[in-house]
């Protein structure tokens, strides 16, 4: 590089001077960075913007300490990288960082080139100086953005690690059943527990490419969100091909609408921390049915009772079953207790009052008056869902009301 004239080298010097005094390089980062924040509206946050201010502050003493030096040392201050750790750890993406480095040096660049334009009245002066400083701050913000990449991606891989170990201790928390604080959870996870969840598990057919791996796997489980009614999603890489998934939605859709290389074990809607698990363990077992018999899509509401016939349907199968059937009735209460030998008298005998009131020794029109009772607990008719509530009935009958 051509060594500099005296009066470019007693402008750049001064310039450097004046600039280094702290009202004066309080305004340059206060230009800089609402330039910055003004095209990225993202980092309009107060604590960012700080940060923002440090970091901008960091590089543009650097590039000045080197004004007028033959040779350029290259040093970003600690600030700078305290600003791409930030953004990692807040989720920004890299494009973000690249962003306003961008944008930082266009702003930067108007501001000396209006200060050298209005300062120095000989063009060959300015027009030298203009020559010098630029290949100067483009080599230094060159190398500090390979740098704040590296700084970047390292933050984000262990902030990634950090966040995915977090997510996966307190989800095994709540499948687990322990006694686990639902905002402390939510907060975890990025998701609200206590809410409704529909929770389903999604795998890629063998024949996909690993590369496309990932994005059938996104697309498949958009569409089941959007499905079911979700507003927030969880989502969980379990393997190389396969994904499981909570969304707070309760529609119960017909198919979601799936790429053909994706395959879906879709639980049934649950509330709360309990529901949480429940759909889970109900995704778990219409997965079982998946591999089973090869089928594409599995809702478990489909195979609910294969799945308890098969003993397939976890441990909260059958609780769920009488929970949702027979609701109070099947309380510990004796006249609970009465309704439901009625209620199985009834059904064993194909609805017949006569017959059904021979095998409890009560009048027909008792047995009547019983299974009234019984279907105002139900909520509706006691054929309406008959096999469920009769082997909601049996369960009680052999396991006791406690199986609830």
């Amino acid at each position: 590089m051509t060594a500099l004239t005296p009066p470019a080298r007693r402008w750049l010097a001064e310039f450097a001077r004046a600039r280094e005094n702290e009202q004066a390089l309080d305004a340059m980062v206060r230009d800089v960075d609402d330039a910055i924040v003004a095209a990225l509206p993202e980092m309009d946050e107060p604590l960012l913007r700080a940060e923002l201010d440090a970091s901008t502050r960091a590089h543009w003493r650097g590039v000045l300490g080197n004004a007028t030096r033959e040779t350029i040392t290259i040093r970003p201050g600690e600030e700078t990288h305290d600003l791409a750790r930030t953004m990692a750890r807040r989720g920004h993406e890299l494009r973000v960082l690249l962003a306003v480095y961008r944008v930082g040096q266009a702003a930067a660049w108007d501001l000396f080139t209006a200060t050298a334009a209005a300062e120095i009245p000989d063009a060959e002066v300015r027009s030298e100086v203009l020559l010098h400083f630029w290949p100067r701050t483009t080599q230094w913000l060159d190398a500090s953005i390979e740098e704040m990449i590296g700084t970047f991606v390292a933050e984000r891989e262990q902030w990634q690690r950090g966040a995915l170990a977090r997510q996966a201790a307190t989800v095994e928390a709540l499948l687990s059943g322990q006694d686990v604080d639902p905002t402390e959870a939510s907060a975890a996870l990025g998701y609200p527990v206590n809410l409704v969840h529909t929770a389903y598990t999604l795998w890629v057919d063998e024949g996909v490419p690993d590369g496309e791996v990932q994005r059938h796997l996104e697309r498949a489980g958009l569409a089941v969100h959007r499905a079911v009614g979700g507003e927030h999603r969880l989502a969980l890489r379990t393997g190389a091909r396969s994904l499981r998934c909570w969304s707070t939605g309760a529609a119960v859709p017909d198919a979601p609408d799936l790429p053909p290389t994706v395959r879906c074990a879709l639980g049934a809607p649950h509330p709360g921390i309990d529901g949480f698990r429940t759909s889970a363990d109900e995704s778990a077992a219409a997965l079982e049915v998946a591999r089973r018999t090869g089928r594409r899509t599995v809702a478990y509401r489909d195979v609910e009772l294969a799945c308890l016939a098969h003993g397939i349907a976890g441990p909260e199968g059958t609780r769920t079953l009488i929970r949702r059937e027979l609701g109070d009735l099947a309380s510990g209460t004796d006249s609970a207790a009465r309704l439901r030998e009625t209620a199985l008298a009834y059904l064993g005998a194909g609805g017949d009052a006569r017959a059904a009131g021979a095998t409890l020794v009560l009048h027909p029109n008792s047995v009547r008056y019983r299974i009234r009772q019984v279907e105002q607990m139900l909520g509706h008719s006691i054929d309406e869902r008959r096999v469920y509530v009769e082997l909601a009935l049996h369960a009680v009958k052999t396991f006791g009301p406690g199986t609830e």
